[in-house]
């Protein structure tokens, strides 16, 4: 008859234990990034976006995306090439930045983002938040949009440093709503 004492059974119930680990818990790359590499965009509005950025100080923003834990960039929707002809010659029409500052008011046009703002993980290059900037006013009836990891900007008439700051804004507004619920 084999006895067990104590101590066998012991460790035998708490060996198991050992060698399972609990996984790591997946922190959000905006709460743990500290480095943050601002794209150049149109109209300037990096070296906006840079400024309200440092004057918040959650991250240190840098000119070098290599290394970088966040990117921030700028994406223009895909739009179709207008042509028009220029002494018999075919050439594509308007020139520079498609982003007026301020934006014009609209006439009766869709309510597709004239940019999108977008923080995305440098390793994995997933995004991780955006902010799609829309050529309108918004409506007295409409809810304002979330400070969610996708929101929108209603940047009717307004300047690129209005823009910038409505970026940044609603940047620190998400990333603080983060914060409360990783504690």
């Amino acid at each position: 008859m084999v006895r067990l004492s104590s101590w066998g059974v012991l460790i035998l119930v708490v060996a198991p234990a050992f060698g399972q680990q609990a996984a790591p818990k997946k922190v959000n790359e905006l709460l743990a990034g500290k480095l943050i590499y601002v794209a150049p965009m149109p109209g300037n509005l990096d070296e906006w976006i840079s400024d309200f950025l440092r004057r918040w100080g959650k991250y240190k923003v840098t000119g070098n995306p290599e290394g970088a834990d966040l990117v921030l960039k700028a994406v223009e929707p895909e739009k179709q090439t207008e042509w028009e002809n220029r002494q018999g010659v075919p050439q594509p029409k308007g020139t520079g930045s498609r982003l007026p500052f301020p934006f014009p008011k609209r006439g009766k046009k869709e309510d597709a983002p004239v940019v999108s703002i977008d923080v995305l993980d440098w390793v994995t290059n997933q995004r991780i938040w955006r902010a799609e900037v829309i050529n309108r006013k918004q409506k007295k009836d409409e809810a304002a949009p979330p400070a969610g990891p996708e929101t929108t900007i209603f940047a009717e008439g307004m300047t690129a440093d209005a823009i910038a700051m409505r970026v940044t804004r609603n940047l620190q507004a998400y990333v603080a709503e983060l914060e409360k619920t990783d504690h």
